[in-house]
């Protein structure tokens, strides 16, 4: 405290309540803004692949594709392909605050993958929220949905509603069970009775996908071999 503000044993208390409402501010300002989740405003972005590529869960034709989102340094870790996310959707151009689109109502997704850049040309909005870290939709099974989604004129997020069950919190906390073990190769059994039979069985069994054209010899055990 100078000796223009009064005597040096005073302190702080004594000062006049403008200057210490002057040193509030100034600690403000030196502060570090804390960023709101969901809204993520000011807040740093991921250092590497710092763009989200969402499937919303919209079950619209018109949007069956993929979405841009800022993913915020705070959920690098968390934000990898495959994740359940929450996102803003629906929020105007006109709403961009700092570089970064905010506002439109908050929706559930899937993280497809992560990108360095976007080919969206506007200002991002910021992933919202991680729901869980537990990794669900892998390319295999996000490959199966849109493929059935494309046969039956489906959007993909309908499918999926059926491909992948409901979060179950308490489940994502239990250790997973180890894996069982491959089951051992089936006898032949009444495909032997067929001259690529034993073949055929084993290929099945090792995991392989044989293409064929059974022609069922009589007996009653076309059932058993169906089976």
């Amino acid at each position: 405290m100078s000796s223009e503000n009064g005597p040096e044993q005073g302190g702080a208390q004594d000062a006049p309540p403008e200057q210490l409402a002057l040193i509030r501010e100034t600690v403000r300002r030196a502060q570090t803004p804390r960023a709101k989740p969901r809204t993520w405003r000011g807040a740093a972005l991921a250092k590497e692949l710092p763009v989200a590529r969402v499937l919303v869960d919209k079950g619209v034709l018109h949007l069956d594709r993929y979405f841009d989102y800022a993913v915020p340094e705070d959920l690098d870790a968390e934000a990898q392909p495959g994740v359940r996310v929450r996102v803003r959707f629906g929020a105007g151009r006109h709403r961009v605050r700092d570089g970064r689109r905010e506002g439109g109502g908050l929706i559930d997704g899937f993280l497809v993958e992560r990108l360095a850049e976007s080919d969206y040309a506007g200002p991002l909005a910021a992933l919202a929220q991680v729901v869980s870290p537990e990794r669900i939709l892998d390319e295999e099974l996000l490959g199966l949905v849109r493929s059935v989604a494309d046969r039956y004129a489906g959007s993909v997020a309908d499918v999926l509603q059926l491909a992948v069950p409901p979060r179950n919190a308490r489940a994502e906390k239990r250790e997973s069970p180890q894996p069982l073990p491959a089951p051992p190769v089936p006898e032949p059994g009444s495909w032997a009775r067929y001259e690529q039979g034993a073949a055929f069985v084993a290929a099945l069994a090792s995991g392989g996908a044989p293409r064929a054209v059974w022609n069922a010899l009589p007996g009653p055990h076309w059932a058993e071999e169906l089976a």
